[in-house]
């Protein structure tokens, strides 16, 4: 798939797991919950939700389910 735009795409499935991920700086986020409830960053999330992120430098994502996470400029 090409995407014409500076972004880097992650997907993860979580089983009560938590991962981590650092934006560098002048980077923003999106993250979209595919399956399950999720928690970024302390804010819970449910499949279907997405999540804009901006001024944070690191994203804490725990829970049960599948999220894609947009690293973006």
């Amino acid at each position: 798939m090409k995407i014409h735009q500076d972004v880097q795409l992650f997907a993860t499935i979580l089983d009560g797991e938590s991962v981590q991920h650092e934006l560098r700086q002048g980077r923003y986020a999106w993250l979209q919950v595919a399956k399950g409830a999720m928690e970024l960053n302390g804010k819970k999330l449910k499949a279907g939700d997405g999540c804009a992120v901006a001024e944070e430098r690191t994203l804490q994502l725990s829970g049960n389910g599948e999220a894609l996470l947009f690293d973006l400029n």
